[in-house]
């Protein structure tokens, strides 16, 4: 078994929902016991091989002996013969001078070795002596010729590194994994890992990570720290914050005083991941379900848009929906989300019309401290945050060109500059957008990129009308009034039969929100739990075939103040915000539905007729 066949191990073990746990190891007993337990692999160390001995994994370090010569005899004939099948990797120094290690590695592949690793490193070392030795040529780089040696060779190469310049070297040389080293470093300034916060060594293990993945995205990722994981509950806490595939635990397993302790402990922290699996699999049952029970509906349509959904959802491509105000477009982005691989990552919704365009970059892209007046501090951007998640783009249409030609970039390149920063942050993020305006139009009209249009119709979705399916009103009408009875802390109302039949003659211009609302308020103003049809909104209790021509006729009967002598000269278009505002009771998000178009348009058209409440 060597490089490919390891490796294809580790993935079908991560495949199945599992992480990959080593065992660095000194004794044929101690390989033998946790294998029993569950251990993945082995690596056989000078390091534990001293606490065998009883000597501190420091001993590895000092001149007690040949640390390779000390590893290589009870290597192969202890923990060979005792693998079951599992892989054996040795960790040798490639930085002795007495040895040639070249001819180490042909000792490795001879003996029947899987793999190697770089132990005793040079990478404990730090200050004037780890230049003194870089500068000799025996430094961490003669470890990294050493594992290009190796995989020239077939063997699976699984180094220490112990900083981020370190993981990059070891990606670009190829390697077939990382596992980063926090034990106890030869150096005046130790990290022995004593009182390090769980959430802190996790942030140190993901930044090694991303060093590496920059040069060699497919390595696997371990980690190796005894100071501050010291039990399985320990492990499973810095494992779910971070990246890594695996971990990979020495002393910590062999200070256990019994054979059949080892098997326990062994077995306790492959147990504790496949629990951890298995709650992550139950939480994404719980999502999927929470990601569709929003959207209610039986009819062909509403199939038809399950059916999408469900298709898409797994899919990592950029969707835009379609669909007027009020047609549960942000519920459709929900169950792309929560029924995607991104499931529980986050999920970040940007209102494009809700912010300033001044604003719009810094909260989409983030700043540095003095980027700007007024800039007091780093900020991190919607963008950064919605790293390995969903990043929701609603009103789309809304985004000037300006804006539109940075997002572009950053969409095409996956990638961004804070502003005030020369530093590129490299991202991963499914995006989903979302308009009720038809962005072709737009694109005529050169007030939307094309190529942006292009970049974010990879699938479109549309959510339908109400009026298209309005035999989905009834069991909406009953979800809507489960939910109002929940909020309101009452019994359910029921709607009378005079009240149904209002609610699907009507014509819903503001779709399944104005449903909602309609609902809601009924179950406000009705008596004894039972709506009738003297408690729906006017426009719906009028509702006919023409109900919503017939009562704008009606409100156009209605004596009007003139328009102010400054007001622009269209009093068509002011009267028809003017009724539609005293229909909807002055609140003008229900207005700007009925008008169908946004808040915002509204807001301006308003100042812009000099139309005040009630005016």
């Amino acid at each position: 078994m060597k490089a490919k066949a390891v490796s294809s191990r580790f993935r079908a073990t991560l495949d199945g929902g599992d992480k990959v746990i080593g065992a660095a190891v000194g004794s044929g007993m101690a390989s033998r016991h946790l294998l029993a337990g569950g251990a993945d692999f082995l690596l056989i160390a000078t390091g534990g091989r001293f606490r065998t001995a009883g000597v501190p994994s420091i001993g590895a370090y000092l001149p007690m002996g040949n640390a390779n010569e000390i590893v290589l005899r009870p290597a192969v004939t202890e923990v060979l013969p005792r693998a079951s099948g599992k892989p054996v990797f040795i960790g040798l120094s490639p930085t002795d001078p007495s040895h040639d290690w070249r001819d180490l590695l042909r000792q490795v592949v001879d003996a029947g070795f899987d793999g190697v690793n770089n132990f005793p490193s040079m990478g404990f070392f730090d200050g004037p002596l780890r230049r003194l030795l870089d500068g000799s040529g025996y430094g961490y780089s003669r470890e990294v010729e050493y594992i290009k040696e190796a995989l020239r060779l077939g063997l699976f190469t699984l180094p220490f590194v112990y900083s981020e310049d370190e993981a990059r070297q070891m990606a670009a040389a190829g390697a077939n994994g990382i596992c980063v080293n926090l034990n106890l470093p030869v150096t005046e300034k130790t990290f022995s890992g004593q009182g390090i916060e769980m959430a802190k060594l996790a942030d140190t293990f993901n930044k090694v990570f991303q060093a590496a993945e920059r040069e060699n995205p497919g390595l696997f990722r371990f980690f190796y720290c005894v100071g501050p994981i010291a039990n399985p509950d320990d492990l499973d806490q810095v494992i779910q914050a971070t990246s890594a595939d695996g971990y990979m635990g020495g002393s910590i397993f062999e200070r256990i005083p019994t054979a059949a302790a080892m098997e326990e402990i062994g077995s306790q922290y492959k147990r504790i991941i496949h629990l951890a699996h298995e709650n992550k699999n139950l939480r994404r049952e719980l999502l999927r379900k929470k990601g569709f029970d929003e959207i209610v509906g039986q009819s062909g349509v509403m199939q038809d848009l399950y059916e999408v959904v469900n298709k898409v959802a797994d899919k990592d491509v950029n969707v835009l929906i379609t669909g007027e105000s009020g047609t549960g477009k942000e519920l459709v982005v929900k169950a792309i989300h929560f029924n995607s691989r991104r499931f529980d990552r986050p999920f970040i919704k940007i209102n494009c019309a809700a912010i300033p365009e001044a604003l719009l970059e810094s909260e989409l892209f983030g700043h540095t401290k003095g980027a700007f007046t007024g800039a007091m501090e780093d900020r991190v951007g919607l963008f950064q945050l919605a790293d390995k998640g969903t990043l929701f783009l609603d009103e789309i249409s809304e985004l000037g060109l300006g804006i539109q030609a940075k997002l572009l970039r950053v969409i095409q390149q996956r990638e961004l500059q804070r502003l005030g920063s020369d530093r590129v942050v490299k991202l991963d993020f499914r995006l989903i957008a979302a308009t009720n305006v038809n962005l072709l139009d737009l694109v005529s009209k050169g007030k939307f990129r094309e190529d942006l249009y292009y970049r974010l119709n990879v699938v479109t979705i549309h959510t339908p009308a109400l009026r298209a399916h309005k035999e989905d009103i009834p069991i909406l009408a009953s979800h809507f009034l489960r939910r109002a009875a929940s909020k309101l802390e009452q019994h359910p109302c029921r709607l009378a039969p005079e009240a149904m039949e209002a609610i699907q003659r009507h014509d819903w211009p503001g779709n399944v929100r104005e449903l909602e609302h309609a609902i809601e308020s009924a179950s406000v103003l009705c008596s004894d739990f039972l709506i009738g049809r003297k408690h729906l909104p006017v426009s719906v209790s009028n509702a006919s075939p023409n109900g919503w021509e017939e009562e704008k006729t009606r409100l156009d009967a209605i004596p009007r103040q003139e328009p102010l002598p400054e007001a622009p000269a269209n009093p068509s278009e002011r009267n028809r915000i003017l009724q539609t505002l005293a229909l909807c009771g002055w609140r003008r998000g229900k207005a700007a539905e009925k008008l169908r178009i946004s808040r915002k348009t509204l807001y301006n058209k308003m100042q812009k007729y000099d139309i005040r409440n009630g005016s």
